[in-house]
């Protein structure tokens, strides 16, 4: 099946896991903070599979369109998969919170589709990968 990443990237957060992961939750927050997020908003307020998740990326010379996604994988304290499947496509967003010795954490943030929907996002890869990067980075930057 054809597949391409669009993001792997870490970065640090001079906090514990569970304390990454849970202002991550705080998902109301992310256009505070975050300079390429116009609105977020998670449907039915609940964290759980299946749960569906909106937000509104600021893309470079795009109006802020709402994009709503699935929940795929919820790991509490550990990590979170949201993304669009459909037979033979999909496309998956996942935040990892990794615990390191000294009481900190790595956010590993990853984006990747497989099957006819790396046809169709192709185009738009490095934008995507732009947007993703900054948001991670911003991320990291609020510990």
């Amino acid at each position: 099946m054809l597949k391409r990443f669009y993001t792997d990237l870490v970065t640090e957060a001079q906090v514990p896991a569970r304390q990454a992961y849970r202002f991550f939750c705080h998902i109301d927050d992310w256009k505070d903070w975050s300079s390429v997020i116009a609105n977020a908003r998670l449907f039915g307020g609940e964290w759980t599979k299946g749960a569906f998740l909106m937000f509104a990326p600021k893309l470079d010379g795009l109006p802020a369109v709402p994009i709503v996604v699935r929940l795929l994988d919820i790991q509490p304290d550990r990590s979170i998969s949201w993304g669009l499947e459909f037979p033979g496509a999909r496309i998956v967003h996942r935040f990892s919170f990794v615990p390191v010795d000294d009481g900190a954490c790595r956010i590993h943030h990853e984006e990747w589709s497989e099957g006819l929907l790396t046809l169709l996002v192709w185009p738009a890869g490095k934008l995507i990968q732009k947007f993703n990067n900054r948001f991670a980075k911003e991320l990291a930057s609020m510990f």
